[in-house]
Order: structure tokens, then sequence, then C-alpha cells
């Protein structure tokens, strides 16, 4: 699997929330820096975590949603979290499916910006 390949992953699970004109080309520019790890369910491609830093971001296919979070997702997550001290992420207000993981997973909201809030693991 390509780092394109997980790019495209993480866009098409993320893209409705960019506004209208903002495209693949402007998302791999924009996380050029930025680790994609594969997340596959059933041998499908489900998505992509993001990492930079202790920022992270899981960007998974709605038909995946509650399928994809295993142990050995879980625990890299941890190692990562280990290695920064933290871990923040951001969901938009209206990802209900969003919201609900990352506070499953441990994450606390630690801010509200308009349609942004923004999560932190200690």
């Amino acid at each position: 699997m390509t780092r394109a390949d997980l790019i495209r992953a993480a866009w098409d699970a993320a893209k409705w929330q960019f506004p209208d004109g903002y495209t693949i080309e402007d998302f791999a520019a924009d996380t050029s820096g930025w680790d994609f790890w594969p997340v596959v369910v059933e041998g499908a491609i489900a998505g992509a975590i993001m990492a930079n830093g202790p920022e992270l971001h899981c960007c998974i296919k709605p038909a995946f949603f509650r399928r994809w979070a295993t142990l050995g997702i879980y625990r890299r997550v941890m190692r990562h979290k280990a290695l920064h001290g933290r871990l923040t992420t951001k969901v938009n207000v209206d990802h209900d499916a969003g919201r609900e993981f990352v506070e499953r997973f441990g994450f606390r909201c630690v801010q509200n910006i308009g349609s942004t809030l923004i999560y932190e693991m200690r």
C-alpha cells in the first residue's frame, strides 16, 4: 500500500468535512509532513490514521464504523501517546460517530471552536 493509497483512503473518508473547492491535491499538500497508518478491515482499506507529532486524525469510511478499532490499532495509538506524552485531535461537531469514538477511546473535549471540537488525551 503506497502513501498515495493512504492519502486517498483518508480523503475518501473525510472529504465531506472540507469546504467546496478543497481538493485531494490540497489535502495531500497540507498533509505532506504527516504519517499515514493504514486501517484494513477484512482485507479492505477502511481508511487511515494520520499522525503529526501528538496530533492524530482517524479518517474511516462510514461502512467500517464500529468495526475498525482493533487491539492492534489501540496499541499503536498508545505507543504514539507514550512517545509524545499526549495526543490531540479535532472533530466536527456534526460528526456524531467521530465524537462518540474519540470519547470512547479516552479523549476529553478541551475546547469548542465554532464547528470544531478539540480533544486531548493525557
